[in-house]
């Protein structure tokens, strides 16, 4: 666009939504990034954006992109403040220019050719103001010809750029633009935002792009078995320290092979003296022992001749430095023992100790927390009042974490109550790396647990997945925390437990996945409709799966039977008996 440059204002505080518009993720990328992304690609002069609260996190979102990024400390006392800047901004850099478009971060239906049309339309009525229509009102984003910089320069306080739109009616065109009415303000704009599903392989790569936290620790050889270690292990020390024989047998000089040689003593495990051997003469040794100085072979006990203190060899195989362990030919000193990212097997702690290490910095498990909601649930051990049902997520969780090798798990019970909910969950936020909210996920009047994540300050990045079970699954971060909102429904919480929460603290401690995915042939026919991703409860036995019996979500009996789930796709509409299928097999 000629001539024309844009300017984003991305400043504000987005006090009363309770989180920072900017970062809110729409179609899996920042709103803020999705306004640049359009603006560049309607081919400006230049791409502008002002922030200020939260500026640095807005500003790291755009570090790819060719934009110039102008903070404003003073944003606080309202847009006027970021359109002078703006302007400021513009005009330094590119005094010539003769349009300007004023866009905002939180119209996520803003396409590049929007842009476009206010541009061509300036160009053609000639008309100093350009400005888009919704709602019945006019307003961003909208171009204004260089002849109305200097009025954009003096608006103060909250005054944006509808007060000039106003003022000058008949040097205004409207470019209709009715799903500019959308625009994020207020929980319900982001709620009407996060309607759009997303498909389970989209979840996954969501979730895997954010569950970058890790956290490390020291733990010594016995408390390491099955971590990963997180940094690379150097050897102290040459292993072994000393030249070694490896079998039981006579350590000699090469060259005396075919002479007969005198045995002049022998070398056991742990001998601290130094012997050296001359030429003639073999000395008996063990495996482990030491190879006396001047010796460079072992030839094996069965591989010789023996008359009282006198040998010969009797091995035509034997070459010079057989069965011989040189200095550090397991670890030399200064040199890596083991690579990062190593999982810590048996084998691999063993080692780790003939090395002499003591200690490792290993990933350390999440600390995890466990915000259970709703009025109804009672728990485990107490007598049931009409209405109420045992609380068996909170016991099922809890054992998965404590499986997957969580150490650290907190429990909470919440009401249906929003503020309560808020309480509890801030301080676990503060606490937790990690955080499993359950129930409370979906459309109800009652169910609240999204409206509470934001009022914290959680990024939401979804709210509903194609899938059965487990459609209404939430999951947000902060800057240092995951947020799971899980389906209360027993069963369709387990399934998300096993499909994204699981996978996620594997991440994040750096170790293989722990569920594994494979093919079976199913015995039975199987209907459903597209559109969801079915995960069926089954058994795996012999190459051979079966979808078990009680497949609601609310029924855990058939989980209790179940070693697989049976992987019905989005698009199928069902499978027949002897078909091959993907399974997960669980943990």
């Amino acid at each position: 666009m000629q001539d024309t440059g844009i300017i984003i204002l991305a400043a504000g505080s987005s006090s009363r939504l309770g989180t920072a518009k900017q970062l809110l993720d729409y179609q899996h990328k920042p709103l803020v990034k999705h306004a640049v992304e359009q603006a560049l690609a309607s081919d400006p002069v230049c791409v502008i954006v002002v922030v200020g609260a939260n500026a640095e996190a807005v500003a790291g979102t755009l570090v790819d992109h060719d934009v110039k990024i102008c903070y404003n400390d003073d944003w606080s006392t309202g847009m006027a403040s970021s359109i002078r800047k703006g302007m400021e901004t513009l005009l330094n850099d590119h005094p010539l220019l003769t349009r300007c478009i004023f866009s905002v971060c939180d119209q996520p239906f803003l396409k590049a050719h929007h842009f476009t049309q206010l541009f061509e339309s300036q160009f053609e009525s000639h008309k100093g103001i350009i400005a888009s229509a919704y709602a019945d009102t006019l307003g961003v984003p909208v171009l204004f010809r260089n002849t109305y910089f200097p009025l954009l320069q003096q608006l103060q306080g909250d005054q944006g750029a509808k007060k000039i739109i106003t003022a000058y009616p008949d040097d205004v065109v409207a470019i209709a633009f009715a799903d500019g009415a959308v625009d994020i303000d207020e929980p319900a704009d982001l709620k009407y935002l996060m309607q759009e599903m997303v498909s389970v392989s989209e979840a996954n790569a969501i979730i895997k792009k954010h569950s970058h936290f890790v956290r490390t620790g020291i733990k010594t050889l016995g408390e390491a078995l099955g971590y990963t270690i997180a940094e690379e292990v150097i050897s102290k020390y040459d292993i072994p320290g000393f030249r070694q024989s490896s079998m039981d047998g006579y350590a000699l000089k090469f060259e005396d092979r075919n002479n007969r040689l005198e045995i002049v003593g022998e070398m056991r495990a742990a001998k601290q003296s130094d012997v050296t051997l001359l030429s003639g003469q073999a000395m008996r040794v063990f495996t482990g022992a030491p190879i006396p100085a001047g010796a460079d072979t072992v030839v094996m006990q069965e591989k010789v001749s023996r008359d009282g203190d006198w040998m010969i060899v009797a091995d035509e195989h034997l070459i010079i430095g057989m069965h011989v362990r040189e200095k550090g030919s397991e670890a030399a000193k200064g040199t890596w023992a083991l690579a990062q990212g190593t999982v810590l097997t048996p084998a691999a702690l063993g080692f780790l100790a003939g090395i002499g290490c003591e200690k490792l910095l290993i990933f350390e498990p999440p600390k995890v927390a466990i915000i259970v909601t709703g009025d109804e649930l009672q728990e485990v051990g107490q007598p049931l009042s009409f209405g109420q049902v045992y609380d068996s997520n909170s016991i099922q969780l809890r054992a998965s974490l404590q499986k997957a090798g969580i150490e650290t798990v907190q429990v909470f019970h919440a009401a249906d109550d929003p503020a309560a909910l808020e309480k509890i969950l801030g301080q676990a936020l503060l606490a937790s790396d990690l955080v499993l909210l359950v129930g409370g996920v979906s459309v109800g009047d009652y169910d609240f647990v999204v409206q509470s994540a934001l009022a914290q300050s959680v990024r939401p990045h979804f709210h509903k997945v194609k899938q059965k079970p487990g459609k209404p699954l939430f999951f947000g971060t902060t800057d240092e925390t995951i947020v799971f909102g899980l389906p209360g429904n027993p069963s369709s919480a387990l399934t998300c437990f096993y499909l994204y929460v699981l996978p996620a603290i594997d991440r994040m401690m750096q170790r293989p996945d722990s569920v594994s995915y494979g093919e079976a042939v199913t015995t039975v026919d199987y209907p459903k409709n597209s559109g969801l991703t079915h995960f069926i409860k089954a058994h795996l036995m012999d190459g051979k799966v079966l979808p078990l019996h009680a497949q609601e979500s609310y029924r855990l009996q058939s989980y209790a039977q179940a070693n697989c789930l049976l992987v019905i796709p989005e698009e199928s509409t069902g499978i027949r008996a002897g078909e091959k299928v993907q399974v997960i097999v669980l943990p």
